[in-house]
């Protein structure tokens, strides 16, 4: 059947990952992947998909617009997916009500209206993020007088949803959207690593070459792109706590303009209190070589979509420690899976906060304060008793206990499978 996969852009992240998986497991269906953007339009290379740029679907700049305005950009884009519809056609929209561009969210809105099929893929919802919420709000009721939550989660029985985790299941189950009409969709989790990947020991010597650091001290990577809800500042405390036998390391940094602003002032902040953290360190080695040689991945992320973090690493026989998020792991350990060392909160001491509910000054203004020695090591650990055993040994067996329900709970070919099930029951 035909399959038409739409996305604001096709830049580098997980969304962008996800979307050739998607193709990949569809191997055998006509599939258009329609963009805003692709800077690099050689990442599409399965023979059953074309790419077409169609820039009205990009991210919509944030400001006032006029009705006319509005209409007219409404039409443009209506029109334009139209135009690649034909009646059996599965429209598989990433992000859709998101809030990057409430007009694309109603022109998908009427195509549904008109009995188009939508499968509305939900990664991140615009209601954890206050300001795209309210940017809907003044597209689709300022400029359209339509209820948000109508044309956001419509009561269509040809639009379909498909999510992440339990938690967003639950969440649009609230929303009035019927179970028939919402497939769990959990992220495929694959590695295709290189036939010559070196062994643990060998990558880890070579990446510390590489990198110019101590090969004998662990090495503790955090593969992320740098924003603000990766929670930085916390990772950053942490390499000052173990300064004495880790190196710390980030992969990548933002893409967004916003993002980048607070990115530099925590570089500047490492380079002024001569704080060792190897920024960027995917653009400087190969990342699975990275991923093999490194003795623990962390995450200090407070809030995720799907968390691949939490599972891709073990495929290179890595464990995973750092902050925990129940909602999104409770989904992973009801698989089986085992976490040795995650913890749900950082306490400081004197402060009653959570360390990573603070703005940026004071995140600073603590780290300064352990790296001074005004705010003692010793008590941080003592409020925070999961330090002791943060980087302690992982055994072998749970390595291989989770690899192997990684493989069999989230095979790309499982993924295809299910969501070949979900398009022809829309299509019946």
């Amino acid at each position: 059947m035909p399959v038409v996969i739409i996305h604001s852009h096709l830049n580098p992240g997980g969304v962008t990952r996800i979307i050739q998986s998607q193709i990949d497991s569809l191997e055998g269906e006509e599939i258009k992947v329609l963009v805003g953007a692709c800077p690099d339009a050689g990442k599409i290379t399965s023979p059953n998909a074309e790419l077409h740029i169609i820039p009205e679907l990009d991210y919509l700049e944030r400001r006032k617009y006029t009705d006319q305005e509005a209409m007219e950009m409404l039409h443009k884009i209506h029109s334009e997916i139209r135009d690649y519809i034909t009646p059996d056609t599965v429209l598989h929209f990433h992000n859709l009500n998101l809030g990057k561009n409430p007009i694309v969210t109603y022109a998908v809105y009427l195509l549904a209206k008109e009995g188009v099929k939508v499968f509305n893929h939900a990664h991140d919802f615009a209601e954890d993020r206050p300001s795209n919420y309210a940017f809907l709000e003044e597209i689709i009721y300022g400029n359209f007088s339509q209820n948000i939550n109508e044309v956001l989660y419509p009561k269509l029985p040809n639009y379909h949803f498909g999510v992440l985790n339990s938690f967003d299941f639950e969440r649009l189950q609230g929303l009035g959207v019927t179970d028939d009409r919402i497939e769990w969709l959990p992220n495929p989790v694959t590695f295709n690593a290189s036939g010559d990947l070196p062994e643990k020991t060998d990558a880890k010597k070579a990446i510390c070459e590489e990198l110019n650091i101590d090969a004998n001290k662990l090495l503790v990577t955090y593969p992320v792109r740098v924003i603000q809800r990766k929670n930085i500042g916390e990772f950053i405390l942490l390499s000052i706590l173990f300064r004495h036998r880790a190196n710390f390391a980030v992969t990548q940094p933002p893409q967004n303009p916003v993002e980048i602003e607070m990115y530099n002032q925590w570089i500047k902040f490492c380079n002024d209190n001569e704080i060792d953290i190897v920024f960027e360190a995917g653009k400087k080695v190969n990342f699975e070589k990275l991923l093999r040689g490194t003795d623990f991945c962390i995450t200090t992320s407070y809030k995720e979509g799907f968390g691949m973090v939490y599972l891709e690493p073990w495929l290179l026989d890595t464990p995973v420690v750092g902050r925990d998020i129940d909602f999104i792991t409770r989904d992973f350990k009801n698989d089986g899976f085992s976490f040795p060392t995650l913890y749900y909160k950082l306490n400081i001491p004197g402060i009653k906060t959570d360390f990573k509910d603070l703005n940026l000054k004071m995140q600073m203004e603590i780290i300064q304060g352990v790296v001074s020695g005004k705010i003692e090591k010793h008590k941080l650990f003592e409020q925070n008793p999961i330090l002791n055993t943060l980087f302690s040994d992982v055994k072998s067996y749970i390595t291989e206990k989770n690899k192997t329900i990684i493989k069999n709970n989230y095979s790309l070919q499982g993924y295809g499978i299910k969501l070949q099930k979900r398009y022809k029951k829309m299509v019946g």
